[in-house]
């Protein structure tokens, strides 16, 4: 495992801008830029953001025409404590310019759990996000009219595309694409069929990865492989007619945290495979697939850290963001045997 960077304390996300250098979230609310020299620089006019319990400065995806994409937890709005907003910006030497903020979650909540959040940029000028139901499992990721629990679709300025599944109901929220989710914290787009693959929490055992559907119910908390902390059941099942179930389950938990489909030929072992970091375990996760099953798991880095965002770079490699470590590269050799 090579460092990157040892200096940014806390990553939270990675993402590269066109011309190749690194940017880096920390959730404590910085943004950093890391050079081709390897010289970090602190970016400003990042907005105002509430570092709450697992709330902070969030995810990163940068567009090919530069403009930069950041979920976080903002302040703003109603209420107090803070809700999962999306923005972007333009980033000019080094700092953030031409700010437009695209959603913001509403009403704040004091709560700190839960906020999610990935982004995604997707084809046809669309992207995707995730929010958490900021811990108020009984009355958000059930209902289309509120925000929290749910994957949401707009255009790349933040406009609302006609063919949103929600778009038409009156008493839903337009921007949302699937609902009944629990905490969002990986999000990738399939190599092959293009589909939306995330991952998510679960409680005391269920985290889950699910492929995206326009309209699906993914069941939270009505259906669940987990149980409260506490060892008492409260979920009614974990199938049932018209709702979406996952195509794999952890349990116990793993607290699954960034995941990436392995394209690069630089890694011909882990090939159209995907890798998931896990929080909890201190490891990064190996899912081989066969289609969009899940065949087998393997562990790779035992003790490496708690393991925030894995991603492939644009020169091929693969990178991990680990929590008080900073940013590595996982190097070809390493992969023998695994």
């Amino acid at each position: 495992m090579q460092p990157i960077t040892k200096e940014v304390k806390n990553p939270w996300a990675m993402a590269w801008l066109p011309g190749g250098d690194l940017v880096i979230t920390a959730r404590t609310g910085e943004l950093h830029r890391l050079d081709a020299d390897g010289q970090l620089h602190r970016i400003s006019g990042v907005p105002e953001v509430h570092v709450n319990g697992q709330g902070g400065l969030l995810d990163i995806a940068v567009a090919d025409d530069g403009w930069i994409y950041l979920t976080y937890a903002s302040p703003t709005g109603d209420g107090k404590g803070s809700h999962t907003a999306l923005m972007r910006a333009r980033l000019q030497e080094n700092a953030l310019i031409d700010q437009q903020v695209l959603y913001k979650g509403e009403p704040n909540s004091s709560s700190g759990r839960h906020y999610g959040s990935r982004v995604v940029l997707a084809a046809d000028n669309l992207l995707y996000f995730s929010i958490g139901d900021r811990g108020h499992r009984d009355s958000n990721p059930q209902d289309a009219g509120r925000d929290g629990g749910k994957i949401y679709r707009l255009a790349r300025d933040g406009s609302v595309p006609s063919s949103n599944p929600f778009a038409t109901k009156p008493t839903a929220i337009d921007a949302v694409y699937s609902l009944g989710h629990r905490n969002p914290q990986g999000m990738a787009l399939h190599p092959v069929t293009g589909e939306l693959w995330i991952h998510e929490h679960g409680p005391r055992g269920g985290d889950e990865i699910n492929i995206i559907r326009a309209g699906g119910n993914y069941g939270w908390p009505l259906l669940s492989y987990g149980i409260n902390y506490n060892g008492t059941t409260f979920a009614e099942g974990t199938t049932r007619e018209g709702y979406v179930g996952p195509v794999h389950y952890w349990v116990p938990s793993i607290a699954p945290s960034g995941m990436a489909f392995v394209t690069s030929a630089r890694y011909p072992q882990w090939q159209g495979q995907l890798l998931v970091g896990s929080l909890k375990f201190a490891y990064v996760e190996l899912c081989q697939l066969d289609g969009n099953n899940v065949t087998a798991t393997h562990k790779l880095f035992d003790g490496v850290g708690r393991v925030r965002d894995v991603k492939q770079g644009p020169d091929g490699y693969l990178y991990l963001a680990v929590e008080g470590k900073g940013v590595m590269r996982i190097l070809p050799d390493e992969t023998a045997g695994n």
